[in-house]
């Protein structure tokens, strides 16, 4: 009777434990499922700076392509002399 009563407590602690580790293994999933919100957010926003960077360089390339606006943009930055 002894044994199946320390049987049973060794049971318990083991159930017990198992749901400590359960509840800690979802607790840390939350945490991870934010931590990659968080990332998936800030890799959109870079994308969107980015594409926006892209935009400029296109324009300031157009625009190196026409004669009279690299004269100006020379003209603005001539050395005196």
């Amino acid at each position: 009777m002894e044994a199946i009563k320390k049987k049973m407590q060794m049971l318990k602690l083991d159930k017990e434990n198992a749901i400590d580790r359960a509840e800690q293994a979802e607790s840390d999933k939350k945490a991870a499922e934010e931590k990659c919100k968080q990332v998936e957010e800030e890799l959109t926003h870079l994308q969107k700076k980015l594409k926006g960077t892209e935009d400029e360089l296109d324009k300031y390339s157009e625009n190196l392509k026409d004669p009279l606006c690299v004269s100006l943009v020379f003209s603005q930055y001539q050395v005196p002399g």
